[in-house]
């Protein structure tokens, strides 16, 4: 299958670019694109007849893959060359870039489906609602209000938050609320096969060995969740206000909903793959979300893992790639609704999702699946 980069934009289709960057992912709630086309004089001269602020849409072999605004506009030339540059967004940048406005800045009794439709009515997105998270974004908030200057999307998330849900766009200019994690890819990732190079990074910078949450709830003083993380070693306390009224459950699960996030938001992995699609070339794109097992003794991995971003590019030096960030699938475990084992219980496999593979696979019980549970 051809690898067919084109702009949407204006009524006309542009193709023909020579560097290509598009990136996607479950924890932006944005796509990014930057397109460049570079000729030789005495080629086209004049610059393509795009402008900042038009409506467009990017497609990868047909496929849109974000869908918003020209954010950016850069022509130029020398001597012997000239060139065009446009990057943008898909059309949820705007609720990053704006502030939140609704009538009272108040709702009562409101789901976050409801939240989110109410401000963005002024924009002209669509809100998607996936089936894993369907029951928790209909589900009433007792009270919500808007905090003087933030964003739409800081208020969304915060609303996220309490549902324990996630929000990101699909490729079409909507805003997505759901859960990832529910789809396996077509293709294994395996050093020595298809992986073209792979960066990893093991960090502890914003990890904490105990998270403590408190809030106030009708009747209650001091409600208070703590959950642990056995892995960080020295005394490290984090403490979290709630972001709404708690009682003790709702803060011990918003404690572990911190815990788990951040330990999986720590160590991640960049995998290069050839092409923008799976199985060589003749498969699906590569997307967010999708659950891939990955072997790579040198990443010190062997395990199932989550795709939490993807970078489609192309340009002379590297060709048409993909680059995949990986993370641990149980940074989400909690977020659909799957109360996970202590790190300590995961580690030795016998709960949760640490491994990533089922124990019928056939392998033996005494070998430890690398998965990065232990740093």
């Amino acid at each position: 299958m051809p690898d067919v980069c084109e702009l949407k934009v204006g009524g006309m289709i542009y193709g023909g670019w020579t560097d290509i960057e598009i990136q996607r992912g479950l924890e932006q709630v944005s796509g990014q694109f930057s397109l460049q086309v570079t000729e030789r004089w005495p080629g086209q001269s004049e610059p393509r007849p795009i402008r900042p602020g038009q409506a467009g849409v990017v497609t990868l072999d047909g496929e849109p893959v974000v869908t918003g605004w020209m954010d950016e506009c850069r022509p130029g030339y020398d001597a012997t060359n000239t060139w065009f540059n446009v990057s943008g967004r898909d059309k949820t940048a705007d609720l990053i870039d704006c502030s939140a406005i609704f009538k009272s800045g108040q709702w009562k009794g409101a789901s976050l489906k409801r939240i989110a439709l109410d401000l963005l009515a002024a924009y002209g997105i669509d809100v998607v609602v996936g089936p894993r998270a369907e029951q928790r974004a209909n589900a009433a908030i007792p009270s919500f209000r808007l905090e003087e200057g933030e964003t739409v999307f800081d208020c969304l998330e915060r609303a996220a938050r309490l549902k324990a849900v996630m929000l990101w766009t699909d490729g079409r200019g909507r805003l997505v609320i759901d859960l990832p994690g529910s789809t396996k890819a077509v293709t294994a990732l395996v050093e020595g096969e298809n992986i073209l190079r792979a960066d990893v990074t093991l960090s502890w910078r914003e990890r904490y060995s105990q998270y403590i949450v408190k809030g106030q709830a009708r009747g209650q003083h001091n409600a208070k969740g703590v959950a642990t993380d056995q892995v960080v070693t020295r005394h490290r306390p984090l403490i979290i206000l709630a972001e709404d009224q708690v009682h003790s459950p709702t803060a011990l699960q918003r404690a572990e909903w911190e815990r788990t996030v951040r330990q999986g938001r720590a160590n991640r992995a960049i995998i290069r793959v050839q092409s923008w699609r799976q199985a060589g070339d003749t498969g699906p794109l590569w997307v967010p979300g999708l659950r891939v097992p990955v072997t790579s003794p040198r990443l010190r991995i062997d395990a199932e893992m989550l795709i939490a971003s993807v970078t489609y590019l192309k340009n002379a030096n590297d060709g048409t790639v993909t680059d995949l960030e990986i993370a641990d699938p149980r940074a989400f475990d909690l977020l659909s609704g799957i109360r996970t084992a202590s790190l300590k219980s995961t580690r030795t496999g016998d709960k949760g999702l640490a491994t990533g593979r089922d124990r019928k696979d056939g392998k033996k019980k005494g070998k430890k699946t690398e998965d990065w549970s232990d740093l």
